[in-house]
């Protein structure tokens, strides 16, 4: 027999002969059969050849197993696509299908949670319109965690079944945590499309995380705001205040669109509280400034991120800075970004404050407005 090249053509094997003289066809093969098989090869011989025109011979011989390779992350301490394999599965184990997509105008996994033993495949079959199957974990099921990661890959807007189909081999029967990526808006995993690999009763519990983590991630956003003749600016979104705690501060909403701290202040932070700042789209800072200068960062400031928390495809918590609080004394931050320029992200609004009130906070927004650059005396939108 010639020897021959295996190409994978929509969940099938075909055999094609490397000789320019003849080519083989053989009969299609499922990946999941088993380990060995014995398929009909059906030989055209070239009409130039001692073969008469239209001459074939039929041989049958066993083949070996065939293995299809598939890009997907599988982990590590970086951000690369490694190769993996969708192997033969053993005739033992079974494989399970999943759909991913949207359904009744809901987005989600179905079935969003299943059993499965060691050895056995998932199969994910990607519809519309794009989303992708990424590693979490129990507590924190929209942050990736170095684990399994298809990526945003899938794009199918025709929804067309078996386009996309990406299978996942079970190598523990320890529940193993999942999530679509797709930020939207609306943000998908804020929205509950997460999927629990042996999920031992925990399912609803971790939906109801990832609603609690990111389900505000691409809402729009609804404050109190004050016009002026530079921009809307934001004054309240949330109001929040914490109490030896953990406050988590998102940096940029709705994929960059919207330039706010939210929420933009923290009325009252004691000393040993720790804020957690969530940079989100597309690149921000957190710089300390003053009441007076709002723009300007303060001479020795003890907080200046600069521009080390760049984040152009908005995930949770890719760069994230947190402080601890050392005292209950007011405090001003604003974005650096484009400063000094009419799109600088300070001038349109974007500052936040700890330990002050709605109405200072207002003022402080409103100095912010005042430092956009000026043509004939009219400030620049």
């Amino acid at each position: 027999m010639k020897s021959a090249t295996v190409l994978a053509l929509g969940g099938f094997m075909r055999l094609v002969a490397a000789s320019p003289d003849h080519f083989q066809s053989v009969s299609s093969v499922w990946c999941t059969d088993a380990p060995a098989q014995t398929v009909t090869v059906t030989e055209l011989y070239h009409p130039d050849q001692q073969y008469n025109s239209g001459s074939k011979v039929t041989i049958t011989e066993t083949v070996p197993p065939v293995t299809v390779t598939q890009s997907v992350t599988l982990g590590g301490s970086g951000n690369e696509v490694l190769p993996t394999s969708i192997m033969t599965a053993p005739s033992s184990s079974q494989t399970f299908h999943v759909d991913v997509g949207t359904f009744n105008g809901k987005v989600q996994f179905v079935p969003d949670q299943l059993n499965a033993s060691i050895g056995d495949v998932v199969l994910y079959n990607f519809l519309a319109k794009s989303h992708s199957l990424t590693q979490s974990n129990f507590a924190t099921p929209c942050t990736y965690n170095d684990g399994f990661d298809t990526g945003l890959n899938q794009s199918n807007p025709r929804n067309i079944s078996g386009l996309f189909q990406i299978p996942f081999q079970v190598k523990t029967t320890s529940p193993q945590w999942f999530y679509c990526k797709q930020p939207g808006p609306p943000n998908h995993c804020g929205l509950g499309m997460v999927f629990g690999l042996n999920p031992a009763g925990k399912m609803d519990q971790f939906i109801k995380n990832a609603i609690a983590q990111n389900g505000n991630a691409s809402t729009s956003v609804s404050p109190s705001s004050v016009t002026s003749t530079a921009t809307t600016f934001i004054t309240s979104s949330t109001t929040a205040s914490s109490t030896n705690g953990i406050t988590t501060v998102t940096v940029g909403l709705n994929h960059g669109k919207v330039l706010v701290f939210d929420p933009p202040f923290i009325a009252k932070a004691c000393a040993g509280d720790r804020i957690h700042f969530d940079f989100r789209a597309t690149n921000h800072t957190l710089t300390e400034s003053t009441f007076g200068k709002p723009c300007t960062k303060i001479a020795g400031a003890m907080i200046d991120t600069d521009f080390n928390n760049v984040n152009l495809n908005d995930i949770p918590n890719l760069h994230p800075f947190d402080f601890t609080v050392d005292s209950d004394r007011p405090r001003f931050f604003y974005c650096k970004q484009k400063n000094g320029t009419p799109e600088g992200h300070c001038g349109k609004g974007m500052v936040f404050a700890l330990n002050v009130d709605a109405s200072t906070f207002t003022q402080y927004g409103h100095n912010a407005n005042a430092t956009l650059p000026k043509i004939k005396g009219r400030q620049l939108a």
